[in-house]
């Protein structure tokens, strides 16, 4: 019993640290240094941008609806390119460590259940069913929350990573907002 309240408070710890490392504005880099300490720089493709929203309304089912659909296809894009440019270059890498392998392959299955529900969200949108692809989206937070846990274990403070899920985590708020505002 005791060892199961240290592990909660160790993640409630992990998650509060983590939540402290986001809360303050930091300009995302697109170049940063790899675990081996050298450079690496992320495809131009890559660009993670936050879209505006301004001409989307909220009262407007086809404005929502068209919105959604165009960042999770965007977004869809941009994960998988980053599991080719990043996760895979990582498995691939010989000096890593059977840690850090299982920990990309957790990250790897993440960003390819995200992809999924992304492209499930889109779905549930074009079919109305705003509930369900808030729920999709619900729990594509949870899962990337998973993925960074890892992150932070085996790297620490991995730039490439933290980027990474910054910018999806603030894309999913988004698109959840987006979701909810509407539904509402």
């Amino acid at each position: 019993m005791a060892l199961h309240n240290q592990i909660l408070l160790l993640i409630s710890l992990s998650f509060l640290v983590f939540q402290l490392n986001i809360a303050t504005p930091t300009p995302i880099s697109y170049i940063s240094s790899s675990p081996n300490g050298s450079p690496s720089s992320l495809p131009s493709t890559q660009n993670l941008e936050i879209p505006t929203n301004d001409q989307v309304s909220l009262g407007n089912k086809e404005s929502v609806n068209h919105y959604v659909d165009s960042l999770m296809e965007k977004t869809v894009s941009k994960t998988e390119d980053f599991i080719d440019s990043v996760v895979e270059k990582r498995l691939s890498d010989p000096a890593a460590d059977p840690f850090a392998k299982d920990c990309l392959l957790v990250c790897k299955e993440v960003y390819e259940n995200a992809v999924d529900a992304m492209k499930k969200t889109i779905e549930d949108v074009n079919r109305g069913s705003y509930y369900s692809a808030n729920v999709d989206l619900s729990a594509l937070t949870t899962d990337l929350e998973t993925c960074m846990d890892c992150i932070k274990e085996i790297y620490g403070d991995d730039q490439e990573f933290v980027s990474f899920d910054d910018w999806a985590g603030k894309i999913t708020e988004d698109a959840l907002e987006k979701i909810v505002g509407f539904s509402s």
